[in-house]
């Protein structure tokens, strides 16, 4: 039995499908591979991403770029559900949602199992988090650029403000699925932390950093994490996220993962209450109950 999950989407993303993946072969007792054929196709609308899971410390988990099968029709999944015939291959309806069914297959281990979809719910991957912290950290050390904002990040009680804006904001259809966050979110969280941490220090990650220096200029103590040139940037700044005490975080899988694998388990979370603009789906998987929710009225 071998497990291959398929890789799509942007770093945080990616370490959603590697987690369930891990997750799932740990429960099983099996191997597993990860399937990068979507970075190799025409994207026809879907944000241009790079693959990048190979920049962080996971061990030597075999990458095929096979095309992944497709996703069987009605009567082709319940033929795979009702009888023993390799390979099973499971679409997710949707990111959020949680399948306990996952964890329950009999007969699986002489059937192999392909994984599609985002699997943005922890409870999947909740029994790995230590060794996800672990897996989930640069290679190489962190270059000189970096090291300089660790420093007082770790220095000082630091607050993660995650701004996403970029595909967002010029892409239609991210911009009609997931909406960007009004700054009202943003300041209506930092008066909640600040009334509990006077002393917080904010170090603001984004992807428009221009856009975030003026909409943040009348805010005190605070560090803009500018972005570098390197390949691995993205890898480096999760690490600072992750190295934050408390987090204000985006509708954004790698602000998210900064948050769920903070080192500092006392630290405060806040997140908005809903995270696409479709306002019905249910977040309980995603966000954690401890997670304080900011109300918000609408996006722009």
């Amino acid at each position: 039995m071998t497990i291959y999950s398929y890789l799509q989407g942007g770093l945080g993303n990616q370490m959603f499908q590697y987690a369930i993946a891990r997750a799932l072969a740990k429960h099983y007792g099996t191997d597993f591979a990860l399937n990068h054929s979507w970075f190799n196709r025409s994207l026809h609308g879907d944000t241009p991403r790079e693959l990048q899971i190979g920049l962080l410390n996971i061990p030597n988990v075999p990458l095929v770029s096979a095309d992944f099968p497709h996703k069987p029709n009605k009567i082709s999944r319940f033929i795979q559900k009702c009888l023993p015939i390799n390979p099973l291959i499971i679409y997710q309806k949707s990111a959020f949602d949680y399948d306990q069914a996952l964890f329950n297959f009999t007969g699986i281990r002489n059937r192999d199992l392909y994984l599609s979809g985002y699997w943005q719910a922890y409870p999947y991957i909740q029994s790995i988090q230590k060794q996800l912290r672990e897996e989930f950290q640069t290679k190489s050390p962190l270059s000189n650029h970096y090291q300089k904002y660790l420093d007082q990040i770790q220095s000082t009680e630091s607050v993660m403000v995650h701004i996403r804006r970029g595909d967002y904001v010029n892409s239609p259809a991210a911009s009609q699925f997931h909406g960007v966050l009004p700054i009202s979110y943003y300041l209506s969280a930092i008066d909640e932390i600040r009334s509990q941490k006077p002393q917080a220090h904010l170090f603001i990650f984004s992807d428009d950093i221009a856009w975030a220096k003026n909409a943040l200029e009348d805010i005190s103590d605070k560090t803009f994490i500018e972005h570098t040139l390197s390949g691995d940037a993205a890898v480096e700044e999760l690490q600072l996220m992750i190295a934050c005490k408390h987090h204000i975080i985006a509708n954004s899988t790698l602000s998210w993962w900064g948050a769920w694998l903070k080192t500092y388990q006392d630290g405060m979370v806040y997140a908005p209450n809903y995270w696409v603009n479709n306002q019905n789906l249910e977040l309980k998987n995603l966000l954690p109950a401890e997670w304080q929710k900011i109300s918000i009225k609408s996006k722009n």
